[in-house]
């Protein structure tokens, strides 16, 4: 996993491709700055892991490019659950709810996630209450959006018995 300079942002994805993903949907532009700017950049190769099932989750993620598997570990092996895309967070819950993990999350292809800590968010809060709770709620439909698929996606298959 590679930290980026946010600045080197302007140069991947044109302004206007925030405004298609569901994170930043209803956003102000200067909004959706102040969040870039409170967060960190990062770049994984296809097959590294983001976050690993069990640890503790202080903050959570945007995907800006690529896709991310989120996946559960068993004794019966991993299981993937979702494959989530630009314009997603993935991690808000364990967050939110402060808890460990879950699930982990591994890049499905190249990606570029922006990683906000909780202590990121709260200031966000403090800078324009109004914007915070377009993008808290933004991120409580990521969250349903999830939680809904895992729960109607068909279940594997085990032996008939």
């Amino acid at each position: 996993m590679q930290t980026l300079d946010l600045a080197a942002l302007g140069d991947i994805l044109p302004a206007d491709a925030f405004k298609q993903m569901s994170a930043f949907g209803a956003l102000s532009d200067i909004f959706v700055e102040q969040v870039l700017a409170s967060g960190e950049l990062l770049k994984l190769a296809q097959g590294e892991t983001l976050y690993r099932q069990g640890e503790r989750a202080d903050c959570f993620y945007v995907i800006l490019q690529g896709q991310l598997e989120i996946y559960q570990d068993s004794a019966a092996g991993r299981e993937i659950t979702h494959t989530s895309s630009a314009g997603e967070s993935v991690g808000f819950p364990a967050m939110l709810a402060m808890r460990p993990r879950l699930m982990g999350g591994e890049a499905a292809s190249e990606c570029l996630v922006l990683k906000i800590s909780s202590q990121a968010l709260a200031k966000l809060q403090e800078l324009d209450s109004q914007q915070f709770g377009i993008f808290f709620i933004n991120l409580s439909r990521d969250m349903s959006r999830f939680l809904s698929y895992c729960l109607l996606r068909p279940q594997a298959e085990g032996p008939q018995v």
